[in-house]
């Protein structure tokens, strides 16, 4: 779990933009996981967290945007799914999505960096989830061996990877336009998957 914890500590050691900057980007990779729940449960509402979190591209990028974070806050709280309400495993990153986002509106009503960072932490969540979703019916006798093969894994070697790739491409970056915005999401766009390995439409990252 090092490179996890590298990862991290790599993004803590940015600016408060640049660390946004990662979190808003990985939402765009998560989005799509309550998209399609929304969809396929017909709750919800699909259109609000891209509206949201393309109001928060406003902010970062237009640094006299004038957007009211908490209303927006309590507009995500009432289209979060409850758990208990569903018997799909789609619930669980639609929730996560949903509580990500609410993170980064946190972070920037709070001007507190680490709800970026626990963003990153809840997409890799995300996708451990999965993995061990996936890895039920396997013969895995202890705690460790589950640990093992969520950490090995190509969708968690991705997720960090990703993670790992937008430090980097974020790191040189000082002030956040039109154009670093375009960067990032076209970045997403070129990645064409989301945080669980779903193909994305080519007009999700707006």
């Amino acid at each position: 779990m090092k490179a996890k914890a590298n990862n991290f500590q790599a993004m803590r050691e940015l600016g408060f933009y640049q660390q946004a900057a990662i979190a808003a980007t990985l939402l765009e990779r998560m989005l799509p996981n309550y998209q399609l729940f929304a969809e396929v449960t017909q709750s919800g509402d699909a259109a609000l967290p891209r509206h949201i979190l393309t109001l928060v591209w406003e902010w970062l990028t237009v640094k006299k945007a004038k957007i009211n974070f908490d209303k927006l806050s309590e507009e995500l709280e009432l289209i979060t799914p409850q758990i208990s309400d569903f018997d799909i495993f789609g619930v669980y990153p639609a929730v996560d999505c949903a509580t990500a986002l609410d993170m980064m509106l946190s972070g920037i009503a709070q001007q507190d960096a680490g709800e970026f960072v626990n963003v990153a932490k809840i997409s890799q969540a995300t996708v451990a989830r999965l993995i061990e979703h996936d890895s039920i019916d396997d013969d895995i006798t202890t705690e460790a061996e589950l640990k093992k093969i969520v950490r090995e894994h190509p969708l968690m070697q991705y997720e960090m990877d990703c993670l790992a790739e937008l430090i980097a491409l974020v790191s040189p970056i000082k002030q956040f336009g039109r154009d670093e915005r375009q960067l990032l999401q076209h970045w997403v766009a070129e990645q064409g998957l989301t945080n669980l390995g779903m193909e994305l439409n080519s007009s999700e990252a707006q």
